[in-house]
């Protein structure tokens, strides 16, 4: 398989890191089972491998070099549940990891009959499904068995293999495996394109019994990618969001420390799940015939939001800017935006790696987003009580202003009057209770009164 340069060093960065976990893995992985081991030491086969999917092994015997070929014999098996179903073992001279140019030995478990192989050639109108794949003579492998046994309780086919020295070079040899549910006769149909079947290629060295570990790798940074965006994106994010949501006032009002509390949260988060997203393009570079389109897609525009959003706290405007109001409309909706998108390829992603403790994946982002949806609903039920607690004082507080205010008019208005009836019985410049304003005033008595000259 090709790899650019600028992957190396990233490789490099990776493997330093996980190396000891990695180490486990090779440990754990490349050992045979006992029992397939005792059955390659039956056919007197001096390597044995453990490979990394689909649940099979291999084995192979020295290799000779005869007039410019390499000429070995190899016994490959894996379990076959499926009542009829298929085993798929060969050889590619090309290194990028495709069953296109494949020379392989296919297995056939059928009901109606003994079980059988034969060699087939894979070439593109097989990828393209442009036609079935019909067995035909191959000269690199001849198919010499497939039969079950009972000890493994695999289905194993065995191979001689005669390979060009010219096109293959046995210390880099090119192996891929596979296996399907269903076949026609001789013609097996199409496998299902897991990341199981996907991964089931690897470059041995048949001399030393080493692999390239690459298909091992792929697998721990894909459980790595996935753990990494579940503390990163869906965890630390969500947690940032709930900060800067409830804790500006209620229920502890910290002043500005809710802002660093937001900052720091939401650039965590965006760290560690900017080097998961970088594990998984890197992974995606990897297999280019087989990208998964809407995690994909999903993946770079979480990535593209979440560096927005932390670019946002730089370009962030003051109180007093007439952008601020705009600005802050942009940041709550793309934040709240970049949520439900978070979960969603969570999701997608764990339907796509389908590991053996899926269900445990699943219950683990369940009690997460469980979690935060219970803490929101609390602080959420917490801040509209307060809320709404501040807006009755508030009301009783008017209502009692608006009583005081009342009560204060109306003392004035009584002390006023009181004291203008006290000037009045003083004799003073004050009008007489019976002014002219008085309606007894204008009175016809009153005015004929006036006029009667003085006795």
């Amino acid at each position: 398989m090709q790899y650019s340069c600028y992957s190396i060093p990233f490789l490099f960065v990776i493997g330093v890191v996980l190396s000891p976990t990695t180490a486990l893995a090779h440990q754990h992985y490349h050992r045979c089972t006992a029992k397939f081991y005792e059955l390659t030491k039956s056919k007197n086969m001096s390597r044995c491998l453990r490979l990394p999917t689909l649940g099979a092994e291999m084995g192979w015997s020295a290799p000779l070099l005869k007039n410019c070929h390499h000429v070995f014999e190899v016994v490959f098996g894996a379990p076959v549940r499926e009542e009829k179903g298929w085993l798929a073992w060969g050889v590619n001279p090309t290194p990028e990891g495709r069953m296109v140019g494949t020379r392989a030995a296919i297995g056939i478990k059928d009901p109606s009959g003994p079980p059988h192989c034969k060699t087939y050639s894979v070439g593109y109108e097989t990828r393209r499904a442009c036609g079935p794949l019909r067995p035909r003579d191959v000269e690199e492998m001849k198919c010499l068995r497939f039969e079950y046994d009972s000890r493994t309780e695999y289905y194993h086919l065995t191979a001689t293999l005669n390979l060009s020295s010219t096109d293959y070079n046995v210390s880099k040899l090119h192996i891929v495996w596979q296996s399907g549910f269903d076949a026609d006769g001789d013609v097996p149909k199409k496998h299902v394109s897991d990341l199981k079947n996907i991964d089931s290629f690897e470059t041995v060295d048949l001399v030393s019994g080493q692999c390239s570990d690459m298909a091992f790798i792929k697998i721990f940074l894909r459980q790595v990618h996935g753990i990494m965006n579940i503390i990163g994106w869906g965890t630390m994010l969500p947690v940032g969001v709930i900060i800067a949501r409830f804790f500006r006032e209620f229920p502890i009002q910290t002043n500005d420390g809710w802002y660093y509390f937001h900052v720091s949260c939401q650039s965590i988060g965006f760290s560690i799940g900017a080097i998961g997203w970088g594990i998984g393009i890197w992974l995606a570079h990897s297999s280019p015939h087989h990208i998964f389109f809407t995690h994909h897609v999903l993946g770079i525009i979480i990535f593209v939001f979440a560096t927005l959003q932390t670019l946002a706290i730089r370009f962030k405007p003051g109180k007093t800017d007439d952008f601020r109001k705009l600005w802050n409309i942009y940041h709550h909706f793309l934040g709240y935006a970049l949520l439900p998108l978070i979960f969603i390829n969570i999701f997608e992603g764990i339907r796509i790696l389908k590991p053996d403790n899926k269900n445990t994946w699943k219950l683990a982002v369940i009690g997460i987003l469980t979690a935060l949806g219970v803490i929101t609903f609390i602080l959420e039920a917490y801040t509209w009580k307060e809320f709404i607690d501040e807006k009755k004082d508030q009301k009783k507080d008017a209502t009692r202003i608006c009583e005081s205010t009342k009560e204060d008019q109306r003392a004035g208005s009584i002390n006023k009057h009181q004291h203008g009836s006290e000037i009045n019985h003083d004799g003073s410049k004050g009008q007489h209770p019976v002014s002219s304003q008085h309606p007894l005033a204008n009175t016809p008595s009153t005015q004929q009164g006036n006029n009667t000259p003085n006795i």
